[in-house]
């Protein structure tokens, strides 16, 4: 049996994509999604094009103990994170929606996966970590330097990731 994994806005355009390729390949999934950037019509064709279904919650990723209770609920494995607001213009106009949702939503994400025992997380981070690169492709050694609050809400997060790694790797 595969294991459960919960996806953060599953219902977004990569999200829905990522769905599709996990339960094709067997997983469980329950799906976080507040619609700000999805729509649940995109789950349901995710569960037309596999054949298999999925559950879906409608909520917030800051709502740390739905979170929980979908952790354990579901007996999740792993942990998908999508959930952020993306766009460079708007957060240049409205950073502090940026951090409260990006920023304020991985601390509470982070939270309820420690409290509920799961340790497998994959981040959707972002280019934009990696400001105005002078050389493209850019690899992974290329110097750190987010020139936007989207950018840097997205940094921060790794940051954070980094820091808990060294705590408990």
């Amino acid at each position: 049996m595969k294991q459960t994994v919960l996806v953060t806005v599953g219902a977004g355009y990569i999200g829905s994509h990522v769905c599709v390729e996990l339960l094709q390949q067997g997983y469980q999934l329950v799906v976080l999604d507040n619609l700000c950037n999805g729509s649940a019509v995109a789950l349901q064709r995710v569960q037309e094009i596999t054949g298999r279904s999925l559950t879906f919650q409608r909520g917030d990723v800051r709502d740390e103990p739905l979170v929980r209770r979908l952790l354990e609920t579901h007996g999740i494995d792993a942990v998908i994170h999508f959930a952020g607001l993306k766009a460079v213009g708007e957060s240049v106009a409205q950073p502090l929606d940026y951090y409260d949702n990006n920023v304020s939503g991985a601390i509470h994400l982070l939270r309820a996966m420690a409290q509920s025992g799961v340790r497998n997380l994959v981040f959707s981070s972002s280019a934009t970590v990696y400001g105005d690169p002078a050389r493209n492709p850019i690899d992974e050694d290329f110097p750190l330097s987010a020139t936007n609050p989207y950018g840097r809400s997205k940094l921060m997060i790794e940051e954070m990731l980094r820091d808990l790694y060294l705590s408990d790797s």
